[in-house]
């Protein structure tokens, strides 16, 4: 076996940071399912063989077991609780004395309460699922968990921004456990921009265009024929620099793959969350690295950055790297690679002021 155990867990299970601006609320699931398929090789395996790691907690107390069956449904059992004290922020030390806390919860009811108040079999019966909790607090028992702390930490870390916790990592020599974690946006960002709508998530999950904060698809030279009209709407313009965004971080994204192997672990960021404050990364060194992409379909390198931009260029300076792409649109495109230090020697424009209420 393995000294270390890697997973991922559901997609927008766990996030933090972020303003629930919906009606109804969306808030994040913190659980993820492991034998959903009535096909065992479908089971997350790979998060069933967590119990055979040594986080294990044997023969926890009573009242932390009571806790973890809290604000459930269904009769429940929890078959393992795994406690972790020793917290890494993707790779690096996190700056917190709390312990975060996971459980595997098994539904026990064989008949349940519908919706519409008549009963019926369960058809999860004997289902499991990993939780956890971003509230969970116990603080007792020699125990000092406090999951809500341990996120808080992060969100400081990280410069605060908002952020999701795409997987975990757990070392057993060194009993670390890793958050492998995404920036999707600067803290208070609305759960409306964050998410795109994805099939089985329904209309909830809908990025609304009308709530994009510092949209970094932001060109400012756009050297084409049909844009010289002094009449061209908006509209136009922000399609044009949108499919010049799309296409440029397409060209990194590949150009990058191909220099990279499979633990570098290179990700588009901003083609998941697309209020991302940059839109690639990877692992290089042990030590997460950052790609911000700025394309058009002229020559020139000239290129906009918002405000949240350069808060985070400035907050994670020596693992920062912007591509410029210049003739994006053509066969063979052209890139230029700068630096935090080669970007803040540029010169730079201030042409207009944004005001607001």
């Amino acid at each position: 076996m393995d000294n270390k155990i890697r997973f991922k867990i559901d997609e927008k299970s766990l996030f933090y940071g972020v303003f629930n601006d919906y009606k109804k609320g969306q808030t994040a699931t913190v659980s993820t399912p492991l034998n959903q398929s009535k096909k065992e090789e479908k089971w997350r395996k790979d998060i069933l063989d967590l119990k055979k790691y040594n986080c294990k907690v044997e023969d926890p107390p009573e009242m932390l077991i009571n806790i973890c069956k809290k604000n459930s449904k269904s009769g429940n059992n929890i078959d393992d609780v795994f406690v972790f004290e020793n917290i890494l922020l993707d790779g690096v030390q996190l700056k917190t004395k709390s312990q975060f806390i996971m459980y595997i919860k098994r539904e026990t009811d064989e008949i349940i309460k519908k919706q519409d108040g008549t009963k019926g079999i369960n058809t999860h019966l004997g289902r499991l699922k990993l939780h956890y909790p971003i509230s969970f607090l116990y603080k007792r028992d020699g125990y000092n968990i406090d999951n809500s702390d341990i996120l808080d930490s992060i969100l400081r870390q990280n410069g605060g921004f908002a952020f999701i916790v795409r997987g975990f990592e757990y070392d057993e020599i060194n009993k670390t456990l890793n958050f492998i974690t995404s920036l999707i946006g600067p803290k208070g960002i609305p759960l409306t921009t964050v998410f795109k709508r994805k099939k089985g998530f329904g209309e909830k999950l809908m990025v609304d265009p009308t709530k994009v904060v510092d949209n970094d698809y932001v060109v400012i030279v756009e050297e084409m024929p049909e844009l010289n009209n002094t009449n061209i709407s908006y509209e136009l313009i922000n399609k044009s620099r949108a499919e010049n965004g799309k296409l440029g971080e397409e060209f990194i994204f590949n150009l990058l793959s191909k220099d990279l192997t499979e633990k570098n672990e290179l990700y588009h960021t901003s083609k998941e969350y697309p209020q991302s404050p940059y839109d690639i990364e990877y692992i290089k060194d042990n030590r997460k690295q950052f790609v911000e992409v700025k394309a058009t379909s002229g020559t020139k390198e000239i290129f906009n950055m918002s405000s949240g931009e350069i808060k985070f260029m400035e907050k994670y300076k020596d693992s920062y790297t912007l591509y410029m792409v210049t003739k994006v649109k053509d066969p063979f495109p052209q890139y230029f690679k700068y630096t935090y230090n080669d970007i803040i020697k540029m010169k730079k424009e201030y042409p207009t002021t944004r005001f607001f209420p």
